[in-house]
């Protein structure tokens, strides 16, 4: 019972919303109350047995497992805070009874997702949540909103399309519906199998991997804050999750996808850095920013597919960096909601952007934080995997670079404050300290939950500096940064890739649309024409005339004519 409650809470409170006549002061305060049951079963239920319920789809299977406690309480405490703030900045909203129930509808799906045993259930979920997050992002109505939303939702059904495919085809390969099974099955596969491409590109999408992330930076910025907090802080982690139950972590090596994960991973970290610094708005930053962490979360992966023998201890460190990212991102967003539109001024001032620097310096990997304890694992697991000359360079300068866009984030944010004219709301600031607490709260958590990582307050000096020479460069090199105006100016006269699309989408539509071939009243086909323009078309009469002629000519008539001859023959032979 404890596991339909936790799962299915958010879905009842969505019902009621539905069903029942609550003052409208109360909707948004609901959203708040849906993960408090699977927060409790994540931090005490720990010796709860699984549950089976062989009636619902095709049987649904809901349990920890191997990762689902930790992603079950990144999950619910992200949502918790993103509900306690929705109740205290959103009670005004016109359409605050809509968004609950969306918002609702999703946490059910994500918490769903995140105790799921097998594919059935954990498809049934994560489609729930994806479609979901769409109402959510469009929730402001506003053009840019609009454009966000048609853009994830072209990518969303791209990639559920792709992950269905993939996951009919693992379920085939295995013969059962059971990750348990699946993880044995897909060990002996060909990393050449298409299963693998599908599921990659599938859950890509939703982890904004390189190369599939531009839903990301528009759809962070476009939606309310509270729904920002969840999609950076909770849904993306869905798609590393999807990557850990699919790809043979534990079961076998795969050394090609190893590197591609790695190199992939890479390449984000960086390119997430660089876009996030051109860019003005702190939520866009902030999205970039989930690009490039996700980039090291890939790496990460990476280690533990090339080499399965790394993996018993890369994977403590990923679903450590899963909670550290996650906790962290969601406080810096709703952060933003409580802190953008602030009065700051003198001491106001410097406590806000304290409070808001210290979940970034958990990002930047500084010391006494989250950051710095996945940092060095990290660091060593490189050491021992492939590429660790190159790899030892550049997770230092990865760090840098996140110093660099939290400097610039800050700086972001100091300017929105220094416009404002009104004060910082108290509740709202409540609940994003809280979030911030426990943000900053994880490292001495992590010590009894990853008995592998060493804690960052009882190291050496040379632990410490390690962690702190990038963020004290970072903070020395962003005014140079800064000052390079007409640098950014230059970048920023560049077509994004979403925009590159859009235009050469809209050139060939129109082409098309003038086209003869293209019925002028509703776009589509024309066949009338095409038929019209065959028939009584030059080819449609050369055809027939050339083909009479070659019959008659000698050769080719005597030719058939012994074929029909034989051909007769054989069937007197046979009657």
């Amino acid at each position: 019972m404890i596991w339909v409650l936790a799962v299915f809470f958010p879905l009842l409170l969505a019902g009621l919303c539905l069903i029942t006549k609550i003052k409208d002061r109360y909707w948004v305060r609901l959203a708040a109350l849906g993960p408090l049951p699977a927060l409790g079963l994540a931090v005490f239920g720990y010796d709860v047995p699984p549950l089976e319920m062989p009636g619902f789809l095709l049987g649904m299977h809901l349990g920890f497992g191997e990762y689902g406690r930790y992603f079950l309480l990144l999950m619910a405490m992200v949502w918790t805070g993103a509900g306690l703030f929705a109740a205290c900045s959103m009670h005004n909203d016109p359409d605050r009874r809509s968004y609950t129930i969306l918002f609702l509808l999703a946490m059910c799906g994500t918490l769903g997702l995140a105790v799921a045993k097998d594919v059935v259930t954990f498809y049934a979920f994560f489609s729930l949540m994806t479609f979901t997050a769409y109402s959510l992002v469009i929730h402001n109505d506003t053009p840019f909103a609009w454009k966000a939303g048609h853009v994830y939702l072209v990518m969303a059904v791209l990639g559920e399309g792709m992950l269905i495919a993939g996951l009919m085809i693992s379920v085939h390969v295995a013969d059962s519906v059971m990750f348990m099974d699946i993880s044995r099955a897909v060990a002996g596969l060909s990393p050449a199998h298409p299963m693998f491409f599908l599921l990659f590109a599938g859950f890509g999408i939703k982890a904004g991997i390189l190369g599939l992330h531009y839903w990301l930076p528009l759809a962070h910025p476009a939606a309310p804050t509270p729904a920002s907090a969840v999609l950076s802080g909770a849904m993306i982690k869905a798609g590393l999750l999807g990557w850990l139950y699919f790809f043979p972590v534990n079961a076998a090596s795969m050394p090609s996808w190893g590197a591609f994960f790695m190199c992939l991973g890479l390449l984000g970290a960086f390119f997430g850095v660089l876009a996030g610094l051109l860019e003005k708005d702190p939520k866009t930053v902030l999205a970039y920013s989930s690009i490039s962490q996700m980039g090291l979360m890939a790496f990460f992966l990476g280690l533990a597919l090339f080499d399965a023998g790394l993996a018993k201890t890369a994977l403590p460190g990923i679903l450590m960096f899963v909670m550290h990212h996650g906790l962290a991102k969601a406080a810096l967003f709703i952060g933003v909601g409580a802190t953008k539109y602030a009065r700051g001024q003198g001491a106001v001032t410097f406590l806000l952007l304290a409070a808001l620097a210290l979940p970034a310096l958990a990002l930047a990997g500084a010391p006494f934080t989250s950051g710095i304890q996945v940092k060095y694992l990290m660091k060593d697991l490189a050491a021992m995997g492939p590429l660790h000359s190159v790899s030892g360079i550049l997770l230092p300068l990865s760090s840098l670079g996140t110093a660099l866009v939290m400097a610039h984030f800050l700086y972001r944010i100091l300017n929105e404050m220094k416009s404002a004219e009104n004060a910082c709301p108290r509740d709202q600031s409540l609940v994003w300290l809280i979030m911030v607490a426990a943000s900053a709260g994880l490292p001495f958590i992590a010590v009894q939950a990853f008995e592998v990582l060493p804690a960052a307050w009882q190291a050496d000096a040379g632990f410490i500096w390690g962690g702190l020479w990038p963020v004290l460069l970072g903070i020395v090199i962003y005014p140079a940064l800064k000052s390079r105006v007409p640098l950014r100016a230059a970048f920023r006269s560049w077509p994004d890739a979403v925009e590159i699309m859009e235009r050469t989408w809209r050139l060939y539509f129109a082409r098309w649309r003038s086209s003869p071939f293209c019925h002028p009243s509703c776009g589509q086909i024309n066949f009338v024409y095409m038929v019209d323009r065959y028939i009584y078309g030059y080819k449609s009469m050369e055809t027939p005339c050339s083909i009479e002629f070659r019959l008659r000519q000698w050769p080719v008539a005597g030719f058939l004519f012994v074929v029909l001859t034989l051909l007769l023959a054989g069937l007197g032979i046979m009657i």
